[in-house]
């Protein structure tokens, strides 16, 4: 579970640390000092790209301000290297995903469940993560592909994010991911060019992984009920991670 609190402490411990004033972080960053007061007193978070301009002024790591060593244990196995673009082999424990899920089988046909996805509002999925317990890591939002490479009757699409405990609020529905080996890829520039494009997003890496870059290093599709995802780390939803469930041959 991630501690807003803690989270404060760690960021206030490194500032000092540094020798830098509240008023100092603020101006580097450019945001007001009762922001960065906010943030250390664990009364709200700084969003994705003010996380990372915090992490730089301060000599650390993200993942150390965040201590994703003990909220995100996933461990990288190998790295393969495709044209500059690096595909990490990593295995990520059982996870909980929590928010606002739809299936297919709740809709009459393909068609209706696709404009059901798509209808989907921002302040509804908002809604859904307002009610979240125990929330893992609330600055990654994640969407959920479940069985997209199966028969249509069989697939859900979430847009949740990953919690501690199975039990949430009546309205949030839960997807209970099995510790599985996924690939992992990013949207930046060098993964981008193997689909011929300058910037790409993170749904279109899926097809590239599944058709090109598991056959020839030898995987294939996960059948223990893992299921693809797209881990954003930005507001915007621009850039983030490709995790595709993988077994090898």
């Amino acid at each position: 579970m991630f501690n807003q609190v803690d989270f404060g402490k760690r960021v206030k411990s490194f500032r000092v640390k540094n020798n830098y004033s509240q008023k100092e972080v603020a101006l580097r960053i450019g945001v007001s000092e009762q922001a960065v007061s906010k943030w250390e007193n664990g009364e709200c978070l700084p969003d994705v790209y003010n996380l990372a301009l915090l992490a730089r002024i301060l000599h650390i790591s993200v993942d150390s301000l965040l201590d994703t060593e003990i909220l995100n244990p996933e461990k990288v196995i190998e790295t393969i290297t495709v044209g500059g673009a690096h595909f990490e082999i990593v295995e990520k424990p059982q996870a909980i995903l929590a928010g606002k899920i739809l299936y297919a089988k709740d809709y009459p046909d393909e068609k209706s469940f696709n404009s059901a996805v798509d209808s989907v509002t921002e302040e509804e999925k908002q809604a859904a993560f307002d009610k979240l317990k125990d929330v893992i890591l609330p600055i990654f939002d994640i969407t959920l592909s479940v069985n997209f490479w199966q028969t249509v009757n069989r697939r859900a699409y979430g847009f949740v994010r990953e919690v501690a405990e199975e039990k949430q609020e009546e309205g949030v529905e839960v997807y209970k991911m099995p510790a599985s080996l996924f690939i992992k890829a990013y949207t930046d520039k060098a993964t981008s060019q193997l689909i011929s494009r300058e910037q790409c997003e993170i749904w279109e890496l899926f097809s590239y992984i599944r058709d090109y870059f598991m056959p020839a290093h030898g995987f294939k599709m996960a059948e223990n009920g893992a299921q693809e995802m797209e881990v954003f780390d930005t507001s915007e939803h621009k850039t983030g991670y490709a995790y595709m469930p993988v077994e090898r041959i």
